[in-house]
């Protein structure tokens, strides 16, 4: 079992029991203590976990929230509900256009609530709801795993849904975006998909808060020159500006 692998069912298993000891997990993977220990603290870095004294426990607000509606991801905060407005401002009725699973999506989602005879494709459950209230919408989903913590469709075979399709626009969200490394993600599993998304849309918008660049994320999925566009907050600091501009990427700030 890769790392990968073994991430996948430590989340799981977490998921299930809330709280596990280091050994109990070593023991049910059939690994090392020094390999758990490696798997554990890559996760908690990619704050997907806690680890203390010996236990691990799922990040507070990393699980399944009870009423169905959503995860920690999805609640609402400022910054994300000011640039999911911004970025719905750029949708018009008829458009056909890729939303990435995440919060400040979701929010963009509930901005386009007005709008008729959109082409919608997502990996978001909770967005392909959202749009698909109005009967005018095409919702396309594609197939997957179901990844509780986002409320989404990921995975390999999720992302050949995208082959052969083009797309006037993609909003996709990002981890972490650095100089050295560019986009970045907490998942790998999540990886293959976004890169599908990026080559089927014509015009790529990064909807992203100033506060995750500099930041690296668990993987790297994309260089900072595959967005034609990014849509963020006041605080993104002077030398980021100056790369995204070197760049081409034109920035849009949501007031």
């Amino acid at each position: 079992m890769n790392s990968h692998l073994r991430s996948e069912a430590i989340y799981k298993a977490l998921l299930k029991d809330g709280a596990l000891r280091l050994s109990e997990l070593a023991q049910r993977l059939s690994v090392s203590m020094p390999t758990i220990r490696k798997d554990v603290d890559e996760m908690a870095q990619a704050q997907r976990v806690e680890r203390s004294r010996g236990m691990v426990r799922l990040r507070q607000g990393v699980s399944f929230m009870s009423d169905g509606t959503g995860s920690s991801h999805l609640r609402n905060n400022a910054e994300k509900a000011r640039i999911g407005q911004k970025a719905a401002a750029l949708v018009g009725n008829g458009e056909s256009i890729i939303l990435d699973c995440g919060a400040t999506t979701t929010e963009m989602a509930k901005n386009l609530a007005s709008r008729e005879g959109l082409r919608v494709v997502t990996s978001a459950l909770n967005i392909a709801m959202i749009l698909g209230a109005e009967p005018s919408n095409r919702i396309m989903l594609p197939g997957g795993l179901f990844k509780p913590e986002t409320i989404s469709l990921s995975g390999e075979k999720t992302s050949t849904f995208f082959e052969g399709m083009f797309a006037d626009k993609l909003f996709l969200a990002a981890g972490g975006v650095a100089m050295d490394v560019g986009l970045s993600y907490p998942d790998f599993i999540d990886l293959h998909i976004k890169r599908a998304m990026i080559e089927a849309a014509n015009r790529v918008y990064l909807v992203c808060e100033s506060s995750k660049f500099g930041k690296r994320d668990f993987a790297a999925f994309g260089a900072i020159d595959e967005v034609d566009v990014l849509i963020t907050d006041r605080g993104l600091e002077p030398r980021f500006v100056e790369w995204l501009t070197q760049q081409d990427v034109e920035i849009i700030y949501a007031d």
